[in-house]
């Protein structure tokens, strides 16, 4: 009665693997990131805490900023072993505004030379004595 047309299913492409980094590859870049930092010609110590040690927004920050910096090593090679261009802007992607305004703008948007008192050689020493 009712007839039924037969349509070409879509064929739906095998996801390529994604390229990503070894286990090696992984501690390699985090243990020359951390050598960098804590290592034996580092720029930080590590020193056991003690009781009396209350920097805790220091170590806070600074737990932050180490794993600020692993991130930002592990997501650029991982993004040039994907081939892709990791780059910073070089510009602002929009222009600020004006932190100040002229108070008379009728005046600032004047093409007419400004006109500057000239002073003889005999003023000029009797106003900086």
């Amino acid at each position: 009665m009712f007839g039924r047309r037969r349509r070409v299913a879509p064929v739906i492409a095998a996801p390529t693997p994604v390229p990503e980094l070894s286990d090696e590859q992984v501690f390699a870049l985090l243990h020359g990131q951390l050598s960098e930092l804590v290592g034996a010609q580092g720029k930080w110590t590590l020193v056991p805490r003690s009781e009396n040690d209350t920097d805790v927004i220091f170590h806070g920050l600074k737990a932050h900023q180490i794993a600020a910096s692993l991130t930002e090593v592990l997501r650029s090679e991982t993004a040039l072993l994907r081939g892709e261009v990791v780059a910073e802007p070089t510009a602002l992607p929009w222009t600020p505004a004006p932190i100040s305004v002229w108070a008379e703008p009728e005046r600032a948007a004047s093409n007419a030379p400004v006109h500057l008192p000239s002073f003889s050689a005999a003023e000029r020493a009797r106003l900086v004595a």
